[in-house]
């Protein structure tokens, strides 16, 4: 539930600019100033409103909330890190493809990359949650 929440947040803020205060609706692009570069023309648009995010991190951003509707497959830790591998590379390269110009800036291209990543770094998460529910002795021994 909490990786829906987090993931949705990104897409909600647009429509809570329009409808709140202009201080509230800038504390909630605020938030999320660290974690994005936020161009303009990399960025979506909802509600007239730009989004908090550019386009490939409002995907990863949604990849948590597929996580978190649909947590499966379950992996294992080591299982997501080789598949977090591969969406890491395969990100790479529409990050390299376009930055290059060797093809134009395509939003669906930057929200799928965004989504697969962002799946699989939510079920990283949630197989480090079950590894250490299932085996809690490994928090207090690796100490």
């Amino acid at each position: 539930m909490l990786l829906c929440f987090v993931g949705a947040a990104p897409f909600l803020a647009p429509f809570a600019r329009r409808v709140t205060s202009r201080e509230t609706g800038e504390l909630l692009y605020l938030l999320f100033a660290p974690v994005c570069h936020l161009k303009p023309e990399r960025t979506l648009v909802l509600a007239g409103v730009l989004m908090p995010l550019c386009s490939r991190c409002a995907g990863i951003f949604a990849g948590f909330v597929t996580a978190g509707m649909f947590p499966r497959p379950r992996w294992s830790v080591r299982a997501c890190l080789g598949y977090g591998f591969v969406a890491s590379v395969i990100m790479l390269v529409d990050v390299v493809t376009q930055d290059l110009g060797l093809r134009p800036l395509y939003h669906p291209a930057r929200l799928l990359t965004g989504v697969l990543w962002g799946h699989v770094f939510a079920l990283g998460i949630l197989a480090i949650a079950r590894e250490h529910v299932t085996r809690p002795e490994r928090l207090t021994s690796s100490a």
